[in-house]
Formats: C-alpha cells, sequence, structure tokens
C-alpha cells in the first residue's frame, strides 16, 4: 500500500453558524488505499467533516490538505481540482433533480470532457453493473431509494476517482442489496482506491485495509 497521504486535517477547529464548537482539535489523515470507517450518532459533525474536506465550508483555526492541495477560501480553481477527484454517495452528494439517470451518472466525466465514445462505452458499463439499464432515461424523483443509491454508486464509478465519500452506505437496504453494496466496498478497496465511509453505527462487516474512528466531542477517536 503507498504511504502518500491524500487526505490531511490538522488541529481542525470550527464553529457552526449558531456558535456552536463542532471540531476541537480534530486530526485525521488518510493514505492512498486506505478506508476510513467514521462511526458517529446523529447531530456529531459527520457531515460538517466532510463539508470541510470537500470546501463546502471553511475551518476557523488548522489547516486541510487534500490530494496536495491546501482547501482555502477563494480558491475555486482549486477547489473544483479537488472535487473531481472525489466520488460521492448519500449525504451531501445526492442527486441532481433535473438530470436523467444516465445524465446524473456520466456527470464526473462532463466534468473532465472526457471524448463522447469514452462516456457512451462507461455508462452502458455502469448501467448493467448496477442494474440500471430500464432506468436510464427516467429522473430521481422517479426511483426508489435503492435505485437512487444505485445510481450514486455508478456515478461514483464511473470516472475511477481515487476518492470516494460515502454517507450510510448500507442503511435501509434489503438483504440482497445490502450484499451487493458491500461486495462493491470491498473490490473497491481492494482496487487501490482509498474511502471515507460515514456509519451512525459500528458496522458488522469489516471493509479490508480499514481504520475505524469514533467522532465525539468535537474530536476524533
Amino acid at each position: 500500500m503507498s504511504e502518500k497521504i491524500i487526505v490531511e486535517l490538522n488541529n481542525i477547529f470550527k464553529q457552526s453558524d449558531r456558535g456552536i464548537q463542532l471540531f476541537k482539535d480534530l486530526n485525521f489523515s488518510l493514505k492512498a488505499g486506505e478506508t476510513a470507517v467514521i462511526v458517529g450518532g446523529a447531530g456529531s459533525g459527520k457531515s460538517s467533516l466532510i463539508e470541510l474536506i470537500i470546501g463546502e465550508k471553511f475551518t476557523d483555526e488548522g489547516s486541510i490538505e487534500v490530494f496536495g492541495l491546501q482547501v482555502k477560501k477563494n480558491r475555486k480553481g482549486r477547489l473544483k481540482k479537488i472535487r473531481r477527484k472525489i466520488g460521492g454517495v448519500g449525504g451531501l452528494f445526492s442527486l441532481i433533480p433535473s438530470f436523467t439517470v444516465s445524465e446524473n451518472i456520466t456527470f464526473p466525466l462532463v466534468l473532465n470532457a472526457e471524448k463522447k465514445a469514452i462516456k457512451k462505452e462507461r455508462l452502458f458499463k455502469m448501467l448493467t453493473e448496477f442494474s440500471l439499464l430500464k432506468q436510464a432515461k427516467e429522473y430521481p424523483r422517479k426511483l426508489t431509494r435503492v435505485e437512487s443509491s444505485l445510481v450514486q454508486y455508478a456515478r461514483a464509478s464511473i470516472a475511477n476517482q481515487p476518492l470516494l465519500i460515502i454517507d450510510e452506505p448500507l442503511a435501509g437496504l434489503d438483504k440482497y442489496t445490502y450484499k451487493r453494496i458491500f461486495d462493491y466496498l470491498v473490490k473497491v478497496s481492494l482496487s487501490g482506491r482509498s474511502m471515507i465511509v460515514l456509519c451512525s453505527e459500528m458496522p458488522e462487516e469489516t471493509i479490508p485495509n480499514t481504520k475505524f474512528y469514533r467522532l465525539e466531542n468535537g474530536t476524533l477517536v
């Protein structure tokens, strides 16, 4: 496994808009090929932590570096470079309501200005792999919860982005889909891609190359 650190948070302090202390001297690092499972209850700050990593919000104190780039305000070009390397499922990474399933899945390729032939080939592969051929022209409002989840996984896979951020990957799934998604997560881990997985409870099964953290009292332990 590579020792290259792709996400690093140092001495993070952050208050909410209402003045609540979200993070207090929080530190975190993720190496290439690693999976970090972050467990925390409702209101623990899991979503806020991801917002800091992708540059949706910014720290009061401390530094964040993702793929060797500092996450800072007024650096829109830099943030675009970071975000194009990150695939997301659940939470902050909802589908675009005005896009069809196919358009949602291929959106990362559009951002990367991929050729039409490559987009078509990869789209067919994703639609087939995630059993979404019949839903290709549907809009998100027509999808079931499971179908919507599968579309997000397909979108997170199509561009082979080196980091996936997944919010509650196995919550509320039927037994068949649970196994399917868990097998997918194992496959991603073994491929050398990195993941940050957010969970409200400690998962029953373990993904390879995983480190476990608990987010409580504004820090990771």
